[in-house]
Order: C-alpha cells, then structure tokens, then sequence
C-alpha cells in the first residue's frame, strides 16, 4: 500500500460495488427529505423526514417506504427538523432495527421533536374522534387497507403543491406513537463533527458542520472498494454565514457527486442588520397599537436565534419590554438542549458564555406548557409578543392564536422564515384575505409583514458561494474536485431550476430528479 493510499485495508480487498442513489423526498419540493444509497448489497439512508404543506400531510407521510425497513442497514441524519427527521419513527415502527447517526445535539434536538409530534399526532386523532364519533368505528376497520389505498407516483410532488392550503388541528389517526418514540431513541448513535464513522466495510460517514441550527451536518458519504472511492456530499440545509449562536457552514471542495438543497435558490435575504430594524419597526408599531405580534416560529433554530435578537434589541433601548410568550413546549426543551452544547457555538457565542450572561433569554419571556395556558393567552394585557410554532403553519398550537388574531385589525402577523409552496403561510403571505382553518374561513384583517433576513437558510449567493469551493478546488488523486454531477434537491420548482442555470454557469452538470427517481452512480 503506497504512502498516498489512505483506504482502508478491509475495505481495500472488497470487489467493486454498484453504487445508487434514489430520491424518495424533497425533489420538486422542499420538505420530506429521504435519499436511499444502495452500495452492493447495503442499504443506508440519509434523512427521514415529513412532508409538509397542505391537509394531505397525513396521507402522503403515511406512504409504504420504497424500501424494507428490516434490511436497512443504518441511516443518517442531517438534523433534526421535522421535515428531514419526522417519519424516522413510522420507520421504526415499520421494522428498521439499525443505528441512527447523528451528531449529538442533533439527536438531543431530534428526540424533543419527536416525542412532541408523536403528542401533537395523539391530540390530533383525538379531537378527531371527538368531532366524528360516529365514523371512528369505521375507519378503525378501514385503517388497514389504507396504506395500499395512498397514492405513491412521480406527480405526487406537483399534487401536493396545488392542494388548497388549508390549516388543520385534526388527524384521523396518527403515524406513530410514543412506543415508536421511545424505541427510536434506544437506536440513537451519536458521532463527532470532522471524524469518519465506518458504517460497515467500504462505507464511511464524516458529518461536518451545516451551521443551519444545533448539531446540524452535511454528511460525506464515502464507498470504497478494489474500483477505488466514490464519495456524495450532502448538504442537507445549509446555514448562513456570519449569524448569530452557531458557526458557519463547512466549506468543501471535492466530491463525485454532490446533492444540494435549493429552498433559496432564486432569493436574496435582505442583510441581518436590515432584518433586525424591521423586527424593531415591528415591535413598536404593535406597541403603539396595544396589539399582539404573532411569529410563526420553527422551535428549534429560530425561536433560540429569535430571542438572542429580542434581548439586544431590548438592551439596546431600540424596543419596549413587552411581555413575550414562547408558546411552545418544544421550544422551551429546545433551548435548554442549546445551552447544554457551547461546543457548537461561534466564538462570539462562546465568548458570552464564558462571560456569564446568556443569550438566549429575554428579560420577562415566558413559556406556556400547558394547552390551557396556551389559549388563555389571547385575554392577557396587550401589547405583548407572542411566538408558536409551526412556522409553516401546518399545525401547532400557532393554529388556534391564528383563529383569534387574524381578524383583528391590531396584530401584526409576522413571518420571518420560510413558507413552502402550498402551505397555508404561503398562501397568508401571499396577500390571501381569507384563511380557511378547519374547514371554517377566518378573515386576514391584522397585517401581514414578512421579513427574511432571518432565514436560517443560505440563500441563493451563499449557495452559490458554499457550491462553488467544488469548482475552485485545485487538483488531487481524485481528479480537480468538481463533482460529475450536482443533484439540486429542497427546493420548489421555480427555485431549483434558477439553481440549477447558475450551476451550469460554473462549469458543473446539474440534474434536478424526480420523485422516486434512482440514478446509477457507477
């Protein structure tokens, strides 16, 4: 073995292997990550996660895996969004035994994340039941011919995007269960950012640094055999540089194949300084009205970063002290979990800490664990900030403050992340007059501000600048560094496809797949 021979001496003596790669979420949309890569006989996939958007949530997450779970051999996770890791129990409960890799603060984030949707999903079929008693009796019969009964083709991404937006508190049953739950922790395997993980003979895993929210990764998955390396990179959601908590996402230069995300692949993010006048405007403007500012917020990532922002804006003098309720168990957990991992913070963050004063409480915030609490918030003293999730509004508690500040001409609604095609936010955002939130329609009366230099996604000029370290890279024994092919992934249509002509422009070959699309990567 030559003194450039870095295989290993296992892997080394394996013949060569078929590798592919099939795209069973988050092509022609953003949410429900899933990529299976199949290597000669092994099976690894990389994210499971929820599709998200419209009523028909329930029906197209509740669609048979491609695959049999009982023969996966391991699966990576990128971190820890319900839109990349919420089917990981339905997974579980379908028989998958193996590791789940992850960094830590991934899997402390992932195991909040999904007890709460394992919680919300109970609730949910619940009111349902409530509401239907009636019909609960048949469709228990029916349950179990309704796997074969879901639609499962290459049009369901463009199906779901035309789908009326509408919000929903209700499910007829859930996905999984907290059993589910608690058996997926058992299967939780955590790893270091920066050090490769053999997962079996000939394949290795190293998770670097996303900068997307706590623990998150972009993971380099590597084949090795007797036909020498293949590795894919993926990017999983990419963070942005220079933002407050985490540090920036890990430039790389030298891949095969590459699979990025898109969901601001046509979109510039207003810079940070401007987004934060804008939440300041905001504030004051609900002050003076004695109103409510209502933030959709995801709990992990953006309340945290949300609250860091409140706090100097407060101790700056550029805000009142308003009371601020952080409606969301989750999001309560969540921070907690942040506070236990400064190892993933920026040196700024850091700095803070080590000073004594933390930046991720804002003098008077409070949070409402219990349901009650939560909806006796709309007879509190105004003006006051309230912040629930989900941020898409797909469900949540977020729903029912929607029932009852929508229609009032003094709250402000305020979004400061992403809204997917089809959702009920991007319908809101997009000036509708009337949201429709189990089946009666609520008229928009409150403003409706959108602010996006918040986004803990990189938009299209940080992808530009993350994607193209592969076309600067310099030579090496695995050729110049550029990928042969970069799979453009998490994005709508329209954003996907801008992408995909700057990737061109670079000197690259993009491909945007379908939807159960498998590609032959050697």
């Amino acid at each position: 073995m030559g003194a450039d021979d870095t295989r290993d001496p296992v892997s080394a003596i394996l013949p060569p292997m078929s590798v592919s790669i099939q795209f069973l979420g988050a092509v022609g949309t953003v949410t429900g990550s899933q990529f299976l890569v199949t290597a000669g006989d092994r099976q690894v996939v990389v994210d499971c996660g929820m599709f998200q958007g419209a009523p028909e949530e329930v029906s197209r997450n509740r669609m048979p895996f491609a695959f049999d779970p009982k023969s996966l051999d391991a699966l990576l996770l990128t971190h820890a969004h319900l839109d990349h890791c919420g089917r990981i129990p339905a997974l579980v409960r379908a028989g998958f035994r193996g590791p789940i890799h992850a960094t830590g603060g991934t899997l402390d984030l992932a195991e909040i994340v999904l007890r709460d949707a394992a919680k919300l999903q109970e609730e949910a079929e619940n009111r349902w039941r409530r509401k239907h008693p009636d019909e609960a009796a048949a469709h228990d019969a029916e349950l179990a011919s309704e796997e074969a009964a879901v639609e499962d083709d290459a049009q369901m991404p463009a199906k779901l995007r035309s789908a009326p937006a509408e919000g929903m508190t209700m499910t007829r049953t859930a996905l999984y269960s907290m059993a589910d739950v608690e058996q997926t922790v058992t299967q939780f395997s955590p790893v270091a950012y920066d050090a490769p993980l053999t997962l079996m003979d000939g394949i290795t895993a190293t998770f670097r640094d996303a900068g997307h929210i706590l623990g998150s990764a972009i993971i380099e998955l590597r084949v090795t055999d007797e036909g020498g390396d293949t590795t894919i990179v993926f990017s999983g959601d990419l963070g942005r540089c220079d933002t407050p908590i985490l540090r920036d996402p890990t430039p790389i230069s030298h891949a095969d194949f590459v699979l990025v995300e898109s969901t601001y692949g046509n979109r510039e993010h207003a810079p940070h300084e401007q987004a934060i006048e804008e939440l300041a405007q905001a504030i004051n403007e609900v002050a003076s009205d004695r109103g409510v500012l209502l933030v959709p917020s995801f709990a992990v990532g953006r309340t945290q970063e949300l609250v860091w922002v409140l706090d100097e804006l407060y101790r700056d003098k550029r805000i009142p002290r308003l009371p601020l309720y952080l409606d969301s168990p989750m999001a309560s957990r969540a921070s907690d979990v942040y506070l236990r991992h400064p190892e993933d913070y920026d040196e700024e963050t850091a700095t803070l800490l080590r000073s004594g004063s933390s930046p991720l409480i804002y003098p008077g915030e409070t949070y409402t664990n219990e349901v009650d609490a939560s909806k006796g918030i709309r007879t509190q003293p105004r003006p006051l900030m309230l912040v629930a999730s989900s941020g898409m509004l797909t469900g949540g508690r977020i729903m029912h403050h929607l029932k009852d500040f929508l229609p009032d001409p003094a709250c402000t609604l305020l979004f400061i992340g992403y809204q997917g095609e089809g959702t009920l936010g991007r319908h809101i955002q997009s000036g509708a007059k009337v949201a429709k939130i189990d089946g009666e329609a609520y008229p928009i009366r409150c403003r409706v501000r959108v602010i996006s230099g918040f986004s803990a996604h990189a938009d299209e000029h940080e992808l530009d600048d993350w994607l193209g370290n592969f076309a600067k890279a310099g030579g090496t024994t695995g050729g110049d560094g550029r990928p042969k092919r970069v799979f453009v992934t998490h994005g709508d249509p329209d954003a996907a496809e801008a992408f995909a002509v700057r990737i061109r422009a670079m000197g690259m070959e993009p491909h945007l797949p379908t939807y159960l699309e498998t590609v032959q990567l050697r």
